[in-house]
């Protein structure tokens, strides 16, 4: 059975905060002392924002994906109970 493309998530950016720890505890240091300004602060809230909501997709397709996988093998499970 043939079924349709997943909706691929939207693309991010090369560089995601979430995907350094070094970078999230160097902007944690920054946010604490004090170092960032308003509009660094709103960009960064921004970029936050956008990577969560990109990052939820991509685990949107992720659980489709492995709710099918598990739906196929169920299906296979059940008619090999009644094969048998």
């Amino acid at each position: 059975m043939i079924t349709p493309k997943q909706q691929e998530p939207a693309r991010m950016p090369a560089f995601r905060i979430s995907d350094s720890e070094t970078m999230q505890n160097k902007l944690m240091y920054q946010i604490r002392s004090g170092n960032l300004n308003e509009d660094a602060m709103n960009r960064l809230q921004t970029q936050c924002t956008e990577e969560l909501h990109q990052l939820r997709s991509e685990l949107d397709v992720m659980l489709q994906e492995l709710r099918e996988i598990a739906d196929r093998l169920n299906g296979r499970t059940i008619q090999e109970s009644i094969a048998a």
